[in-house]
């Protein structure tokens, strides 16, 4: 039996809209399926606007471009997530700058984040770290612009909100692992009427919409494509069954590894979590993973501490005992939108086994 790490699992809305943007010949950056996407999406996080474009690390260095960060300015970054937020920063200029992860929820720290906060500091990526939102209140306390990454998060709440709405700007990815997919993919959402110009001028390769092959600022084509937004709008359409089907996943892990040598990832009683990639612990863990792809299981470490990395050692200005301590304990298991019981209780077994 092999079970993959996560499966993209589209339904016949996904596809019906598909075959319609390929049959209307309009298959670029500009058809209707991307203005019902954006439409779609900005009203389900209670933003005003939202832009579709190629990825999350596209949202998110569109963002930074249209606030003209770069060269001497500093953005802060947790010290463990994917690369994308450090990358972005780097990507126009800027530097990230570290903050550590909080104990108990994984997300960015605010306490943390105050103590490497510079003159130089003009905003905060804060990541909704595997499916936990960020502390909002207290991260929007610090007076410091914030840009929300809800890559790994759609249909999580704080306070009762949903991710998506938090912070100047918000950004989603959808990629194929991701809970709400459209293969690649991401959307930036904003309630700022400027921003969201800017941004779509930007993203449209600095091009004025009133006076056609006019670019008054050097822009870029970060457009998504109409064919792939609409498989996203037939997702975003889905949005509560796909992340009630990932939950039924989450919830039936959480009951088989009771009491099993593994612990799971913590959260806030003030976080309503949503199940992305199912994360465990274990001093263990590096045995664990290999007696698990022994058995056909993809499972992997989750990824290292961005402070680990050689290529981002200027942005380290702490020590991050905590986002070193997860980075080095945990990892994934087999995750995915609908996966089978079955699939889940042999992930289990053979978990319980390795620890054996």
């Amino acid at each position: 039996m092999r079970v993959p790490l996560s499966t993209v699992r589209l339904g016949s809305a996904e596809k019906r809209n598909a075959f319609d943007a390929i049959d209307s010949g309009w298959i670029s950056g500009a058809g209707e399926y991307v203005k019902r996407l954006e439409y779609s999406l900005a009203a389900r996080c209670g933003r005003k606007h939202a832009i579709a474009v190629l990825n999350g690390t596209i949202a998110l260095e569109l963002v930074l471009r249209a606030l003209n960060l770069g060269p001497g300015d500093e953005v802060i970054v947790p010290a463990l997530t994917f690369v994308s937020p450090a990358a972005a920063v780097r990507s126009v200029g800027a530097r990230p700058v570290f903050a550590d992860i909080a104990e108990s929820n994984w997300t960015i720290d605010p306490e943390d984040v105050q103590q490497v906060v510079t003159s130089k500091t003009r905003a905060i990526i804060a990541v909704d770290l595997l499916g936990h939102p960020c502390d909002y209140d207290r991260l929007l306390e610090l007076g410091i612009i914030v840009i929300e990454d809800a890559a790994q998060a759609h249909g999580a709440l704080y306070g009762g909100r949903e991710v998506g709405g938090f912070g100047l700007a918000s950004t989603f990815s959808f990629h194929a692992n991701k809970i709400i997919t459209s293969g690649e993919g991401g959307g930036v959402l904003t309630d700022d009427e400027w921003l969201a110009d800017q941004m779509r001028l930007i993203a449209g390769h600095g091009m004025t919409k009133e006076r056609p092959y006019w670019h008054p600022v050097v822009g870029s084509n970060y457009r998504m494509t109409n064919v792939t937004a609409a498989i996203g709008l037939g997702q975003v359409e889905r949005w509560d069954e796909l992340v009630s089907e990932r939950a039924k996943v989450g919830r039936l892990y959480d009951r088989l590894l009771a009491n099993v040598c593994v612990s799971p990832r913590p959260s806030e009683e003030w976080a309503t979590t949503v199940c992305w990639l199912y994360t465990v612990c274990s001093e263990q863990r590096d045995r664990i993973l290999d007696a698990l792809r022994s058995d056909g299981i993809d499972t992997r470490a989750i990824w290292p501490a961005l402070c680990n990395l050689p290529l981002y050692q200027d942005s380290a200005v702490r020590e991050y005992p905590v986002a070193r301590s997860v980075s080095r304990r945990a990892f994934w298991l087999p995750t995915w939108t609908g996966m089978p019981e079955d699939a889940v209780a042999y992930v289990v077994d053979r978990l319980v086994r390795a620890c054996a």
